[in-house]
């Protein structure tokens, strides 16, 4: 799942995973992926922090309610140097830092999740 509350980011993210062999769900803030994270099975949701209505920090919140063998790993999308201490404090799988290429997404989910091109289609 890709969470950023730029349309453009997420209609273009998932045309480019889905043409890499993903299944991906798109959400425009916090509260819209927690809505999916309950209704879907998710592999792995790219988070952006900075958002409406609900950010990224509250959603990692809220999703650590979630029982740690349910929750699928999450990895931040920020502008912020400098933030890993934080996010290891959260239970962060890891993060990007902006601006980024679609490369560095590609490269970063095959860290976290594999190559779907060797292990089959993968998730969300």
């Amino acid at each position: 799942m890709i969470v950023d509350d730029e349309d453009i980011i997420v209609d273009i993210a998932k045309r480019k995973l889905t043409d890499l062999g993903y299944k991906v769900i798109g959400a425009g803030d916090g509260e819209e992926a927690l809505r999916a994270s309950r209704e879907n099975l998710i592999d792995l949701i790219l988070l952006d922090v900075e958002m409406p209505n609900m950010n990224g920090y509250t959603f990692i919140a809220e999703l650590g309610k979630v029982p740690e063998t349910e929750r699928p790993p999450v990895v931040v999308i920020t502008a912020h140097q400098g933030m890993e201490p934080v996010f290891k404090r959260h239970g962060i799988a890891s993060y990007l830092v902006k601006p980024l290429r679609f490369d560095d997404i590609v490269l970063k989910i095959r860290e976290v999740l594999g190559d779907p091109a060797q292990n089959g289609p993968a998730g969300s």
